[in-house]
Formats: C-alpha cells, sequence, structure tokens
C-alpha cells in the first residue's frame, strides 16, 4: 500500500497532468511536451560531439513534427467529411486550368502547432548545449558555392578583422565564392556509392504504390529516404570552408553523407522485410539477395588488403602496440595510469596526425601541451594557435637556457615531463639533466624517464 505522502504525490500529478492549463499547452503538440524538452537534450548530446549531428536531426525531427501535425490535420478531415461536413472549396477554372482554394481560418492553428514544438526543441537544445557553445569557436570559415559565376567570385566586400579593415573577394556575408571551386560527382561514382541502397528506395516506392495501407513507419522511413537524399545531393552544391584547400569539399562531403549511409543502411533493412511480406517477393529476393553478395566481398577484400594476415591478431586492448614497440614508453605510461590523479598537464613530444605521437596523453588522458598538430589546427581553423607550441615544446627538450626552459613549464603549467623513444626521436639535442634542477625523476625503465616538476 501507498504511503500518504505517495498517494498525495500521485495525485498531485494526475491533478497536474489532467489540468486544463496543461491539456491547453499540450495541445500545441503533436508529441509530448517532456518528449519535445527530451530531443532537444538529445539533439545538443550529438552536437557536442558531432556539430553536423546536430543540424542533420534537427532536420530530421522537423520533418517528423511536420508528417505528424499533417498526419493528424488530415486524419480530423477525413472524420469531419465522413459525417457530413462541407468543405469549402471555390475553384475557378480558365485557361490555364487551375484550382483556388480557400485558406482555412485553422492555418494559423496549424502553423502554431508546427513551430511551436520545433522552436521549443531548438531553445532546449540551445539551453543543454550552452556550457559547451560558451567555449567552443567553431572553425569553419564560411560556406562555399560551387561554380560561382565571374560576378560573384569578382564581388569585393570589406569587413572588420581584429580591428582592422579588410577587403575581401567573393565573399558575401557567411557565403563564399572562390575561383576555381568546381568539383562535381559523376554520376558513375554515385551510383556505386549508392546504387545498393536507391534499388532497394525504387522497391520500396513501387510497393507503397501497390499496397493496401501506408503504415506510420513507412511514412518515416519515407522521411529518413528524403532527408539523406538531400545530404547526398547537399555537397555538389555548397562546402563548408575549412583549412584544406586542394580538397575543399572531402571534410563536407564525409559528414554529411556519413549520416545518410547508415539512414539508408537502416531503411535497407527495414524495406527488405517489408516487401518479402507482400506479392512482390518472388521478384525482390533474388535481386536483393545478388547485391548483398556483391556488397559483402567488400570487407572480405578490403580488410586484408589493409591489416595484411588476419592470424596476427592481438586482442582488444588497443595499448598492445605500444608494448610491442615501446616497451619501456608502455611501462611508463601504465606507471602514470596507477600512480597519477586528476588532470596535471604532461609534456610529450608532438607530431603528425595518424602517427604514434600524443602516445602518452591519448592513453592516460592527461592534457599535453601539444598533440597532432594539423588536428589541433583543425579544430581551430587558425594555424596562429598550434603553430608557436611547436617551437616552444622543441625550446622545453633541447634548449640549454634554464630559465627560458622554466618559463615555458610555468605558461603551460607544465607538471610531469616524458621522455621516452619518440622525444629521443625527435629532438636528437634533448637536454635532460636541467630536468633534475627543475624537478625529480619520479619514474624510469631503460631510456624511459618521467619527471615531476617542483
Amino acid at each position: 500500500p501507498l504511503s500518504t505522502d505517495e498517494i498525495t504525490d500521485e495525485k498531485w500529478k494526475k491533478s497536474w497532468f489532467n489540468s486544463p492549463l496543461f491539456k491547453k499547452f499540450s495541445s500545441y503538440f503533436v508529441l509530448h511536451p517532456l518528449s519535445v524538452v527530451l530531443i532537444g537534450f538529445i539533439l545538443a548530446v550529438m552536437y557536442m560531439t558531432n556539430a553536423w549531428d546536430g543540424a542533420i536531426y534537427l532536420l530530421l525531427s522537423s520533418l517528423v513534427i511536420l508528417y505528424l501535425l499533417w498526419e493528424r490535420v488530415y486524419r480530423n478531415s477525413q472524420e469531419s467529411m465522413n459525417v457530413g461536413q462541407k468543405v469549402e472549396v471555390i475553384t475557378r477554372v480558365n485557361k490555364a486550368k487551375w484550382f483556388k482554394f480557400k485558406i482555412p481560418k485553422s492555418f494559423l492553428l496549424f502553423c502554431q502547432r508546427l513551430f511551436i514544438p520545433i522552436i521549443l526543441i531548438a531553445t532546449a537544445f540551445l539551453i543543454f548545449s550552452f556550457p559547451y557553445n560558451f567555449y567552443f569557436k567553431p572553425f569553419a570559415s564560411g560556406i562555399g558555392i560551387l561554380c560561382a559565376p565571374d560576378y560573384l567570385t569578382n564581388i569585393e566586400t570589406t569587413r572588420i578583422v581584429d580591428g582592422k579593415q579588410i577587403i575581401e573577394k567573393g565573399r558575401v556575408g557567411l557565403f563564399l565564392f572562390e575561383k576555381d571551386h568546381c568539383q562535381h560527382s559523376y554520376w558513375w561514382e554515385l551510383l556505386m556509392l549508392y546504387g545498393f541502397f536507391y534499388f532497394f528506395v525504387f522497391s520500396f516506392l513501387i510497393y507503397l504504390t501497390r499496397a493496401q495501407k501506408i503504415l506510420r513507419i513507412d511514412a518515416f522511413v519515407l522521411l529518413l529516404i528524403l532527408l539523406s537524399t538531400f545530404l547526398i545531393f547537399l555537397p555538389e552544391f555548397i562546402y563548408v570552408k575549412d583549412i584544406y584547400p586542394a580538397h575543399y569539399r572531402a571534410n563536407t562531403m564525409f559528414k554529411l553523407t556519413f549520416q545518410a549511409f547508415i539512414m539508408l543502411s537502416l531503411c535497407s533493412a527495414y524495406i527488405f522485410t517489408r516487401i518479402m511480406r507482400g506479392r512482390l517477393r518472388f521478384i525482390f529476393f533474388p535481386i536483393s539477395l545478388l547485391l548483398i553478395i556483391l556488397v559483402m566481398t567488400y570487407p572480405y577484400l578490403a580488410i586484408p588488403s589493409y591489416y595484411g594476415d588476419l592470424k596476427i591478431y592481438k586482442g582488444l586492448n588497443g595499448m598492445t602496440y605500444l608494448k610491442t614497440l615501446y616497451p619501456s614508453d608502455y611501462e611508463a605510461i601504465l606507471w602514470l595510469n596507477a600512480n597519477i590523479s586528476g588532470q596535471p598537464v604532461i609534456l610529450e613530444a608532438q607530431g603528425d596526425s595518424y602517427t604514434d605521437y600524443g602516445r602518452v596523453s591519448s592513453n592516460t588522458g592527461l592534457p599535453t601541451v601539444l598533440g597532432w598538430t594539423v588536428h589541433e589546427w583543425l579544430w581551430r581553423g587558425d594555424y596562429g594557435v598550434p603553430a608557436p607550441r611547436i617551437t616552444e615544446v622543441k625550446d622545453i627538450y633541447e634548449t640549454k637556457d634554464l630559465a627560458l626552459t622554466q618559463k615555458l613549464l610555468e605558461k603551460y603549467k607544465v607538471k610531469y615531463v616524458f621522455i621516452g623513444a619518440l622525444e629521443y626521436e625527435k629532438y636528437p639535442a634533448l637536454d635532460e639533466q636541467k630536468f633534475n634542477k627543475l624537478g625529480k625523476l619520479v619514474f624510469q625503465k631503460d631510456r624511459t624517464k618521467i619527471y615531476e616538476l617542483k
């Protein structure tokens, strides 16, 4: 049995959710108001993980709300017609044979029920992502338009940057019109990449024309297909400007079509099971089976081409390679994980992306002065941020000027200095003796050392 307090709480909840105020508020939504707020929260998490995902799935959420609202209006209109209510339609036929429909008085209510949930989702999204946005500076410098005409590429505008007025060509606000930026995908490339998915898409459309009833989930799959198609073709017209001038479409293409690939994969699985319940399955099954077999040959050929002999499997531990290539560094990293708490800054050698540099910070979670330089540059959109640190890290390891070393260490609040195989390789003039004066040796294994600074 419930306690008196629990009964009171239960009654309060019922009285609140059944109150006229809540019902009136809820009437503006095709989803539960709390669900709308939860969607905003999930979109904020997506945005903080990958900014593109936040925008993509906000658009998907808007499409779903639009469909649910249209479904409600359509159902209500069908019910109204069934009970004999008349729908006023003013028809005028002229030589062009066009029809004019009177806008219903409920159009404003329709717009309210469409935009209020979307605005609430966007508001929740902004509120939940505010702590992230407060410190985040987007690296994108504009939206480029592909194959812009000459009169746009030659247009001149002025803007203020760091208090200075500069003149830019081919820029209007956020939009960029750059010369010689006219890349497009060939039709056969699109066919090779997405032909498998669109076989299922067109089969699904044919199936729906014969279906006696279109389910709500069918409509949702159609929305996923619509959004995916939009994401595939969008990079054929625009790109987001980043730090890769030679491959200016690459990042935009990857981020958008990656999500399209995921959504079309989900759609294809559903379409397969849906059509297999209908009469078209005898034609559909052998063709789809052949395509699936062809697609499955890719991992069979691609994985060995990259990894070689699969018999070299070493397990799921991502640090195993360190034990093989840099055994002393591996022991030092294990010591850090076991003995260091909090987030003190540790200094290690900086290097290029997709190399073994950054091995200490990535396997301990400790911050460092500079990791993969190009990635740090990409995330900030300005090479002026990581560039000075390249020289400063080098100076800390190699300079014999004790005062300069101490000044740089204090600048970046470095607590530990790591000296291992890559540090010896990167900085051949490395001066170890000065670290004995600035701190104490807390770990040593062969030539690998860790110094704790005073």
